[in-house]
């Protein structure tokens, strides 16, 4: 069985009959409406998880069942690195002999207060926090369901998930514009300011909006694919994009505008570079550049003229973010348990225990808001070295993007800009942790890495 391969360019794809679709794309969809419902939030007692978890588990089930071994040899580097994040997840929750627990740096507290309380030795796991590991443990479901169906999928099933993803990113950009009219609607009761859409935190929702710039340069490129009304959807991408910017800017988020303006230009540049053998002069691309600067800034200006700038008014005021203060904290400490890490999942309970006397305040702190340095911090050297080899494999198919055509070379970009973007985002932020952002990376990963031998597609 072939996998991402060609299909003839004379005819259009069927996007809405479904019995052309294949199991793991009817699976994958309904899914993803599932994580948009259940899925905008990082935290372990949402309600929401009481139905996510197990449908994730029997989604990875499924996958298990119908993934093929060309399917593994296809994507091998992939499922490599994704099971070595579930090996190490799991890794930290084997209880230990006691001489060798206690020996691991930063657990003399705990220790101490065994010995104080009298309980003798005691077979603990790495992780300082377990309760916080299981949870991670079983939020990797998602993404390893989404990774075993999208790698299953021919190129006719991307392009329909490519669209479905499209679908997925406005209606949540929607619910953001019903918030943004004064509604009081939120999923997860977070009292969140600004606009937050599907998800529990503003930051995320728009990471996942940026996101939406490589995927609607992709349907523009693959639109002679897809129908014969090929200029209809082009101007439809190009409308999505001008609607996503004050989509984007609504929701207060900062770091969202800064990925937006760099995802903005991924999806422009990669659009130019694809079309530079066809395009029939310089000065025809520079006068597309320089439509597209005055539709964005159009955008941009109504948006700051309609008082809902908020992203950008909010870009100088830093008397309220404490992120440079948790950074700080998180580095004094972080030495004290390297190189093993105090266990993944356990960043809020050793944030208490280091806490500086003059950050204590009635919330706590979550997350180090920075996922970047969370896995220096909780995996140690071994989460640090994976996270190498995946930028590395990152690297490496962004190289090969960059000269591949056709479908599979747009699907391609696309999954490396959709990485680029999420791991930009996380410099500042978690969004990776909200299972439907994990999802979308999973695709990203499917895209990304498609194999090279499957390229090879019939050019219009």
């Amino acid at each position: 069985m072939e996998r991402i391969r060609s299909r003839p360019s004379s005819r259009s794809l069927s996007m809405l009959n479904t019995s052309e679709w294949s199991p793991q794309l009817i699976a994958l969809c309904l899914f993803l409406a599932l994580l948009l419902v259940c899925g905008g939030s990082s935290r372990y007692d949402v309600p929401q998880l009481v139905l996510l978890r197990p449908v994730a588990a029997c989604s990875v089930g499924f996958g298990l069942a119908t993934v093929s071994s060309q399917d593994w040899r296809a994507y091998r580097p992939v499922f490599l690195l994704f099971g070595a994040v579930v090996v190490l997840t799991a890794s930290h929750l084997v209880p230990l002999p006691p001489a060798v627990w206690q020996a691991l740096p930063g657990r003399e507290v705990i220790a101490e207060i065994d010995e104080a309380a009298g309980l003798g030795d005691i077979w603990r796991p790495l992780s300082m926090f377990p309760e916080g590991t299981w949870n991670a443990l079983y939020s990797l479901c998602v993404p390893v369901a989404v990774l075993f169906l999208a790698s299953q999928m021919k190129v006719d099933d991307h392009l329909r998930l490519l669209a479905w993803l499209l679908v997925v990113c406005f209606v949540t950009g929607l619910v953001g514009v019903i918030q943004a009219s004064g509604s009081n609607f939120d999923l997860y009761g977070s009292g969140e300011s600004g606009v937050a859409g599907v998800f529990a935190n503003r930051n995320h929702q728009a990471a996942m909006l940026a996101c939406t710039f490589p995927l609607l340069a992709a349907l523009a490129a693959c639109a002679h694919y897809i129908t014969e009304q090929a200029r209809a959807l082009r101007l439809i991408a190009a409308a999505g994009a001008v609607t996503l910017i004050p989509l984007i800017l609504v929701t207060g988020s900062r770091m969202g505008f800064v990925v937006a303006i760099l995802a903005f230009a991924y999806a422009g540049i990669v659009t130019v570079g694809r079309r530079a053998d066809t395009l029939p002069s310089p000065r025809k691309v520079l006068l597309q550049i320089v439509a597209a600067a005055l539709v964005a800034g159009g955008a941009l200006f109504a948006t700051i003229y309609a008082a809902r700038d908020v992203a950008i008014s909010r870009m100088g005021d830093e008397d309220g973010d404490l992120r440079w203060a948790f950074w700080e904290a998180t580095v004094d400490f972080l030495p004290s348990y390297m190189p093993w890490g105090s266990g993944i999942g356990s960043f809020a309970p050793i944030f208490q225990i280091h806490e500086p006397g003059d950050m204590l305040m009635p919330q706590y702190v979550n997350q180090a808001h920075s996922d970047w340095l969370d896995i220096v911090l909780t995996a140690g050297l071994p989460g640090v070295l994976i996270a190498i080899v995946a930028l590395f494999m990152l690297a490496r198919a962004t190289g090969a993007a960059l000269v591949a055509r056709g479908p599979v070379g747009t699907l391609k970009q696309t999954g490396v800009g959709i990485l680029f973007v999420v791991a930009f985002a996380s410099l500042s932020d978690y969004p990776v942790r909200t299972p439907i952002i994990s999802a979308l990376v999973a695709i990203a990963a499917v895209w990304a890495f498609a194999p090279q031998a499957h390229r090879k597609i019939a050019e219009s």
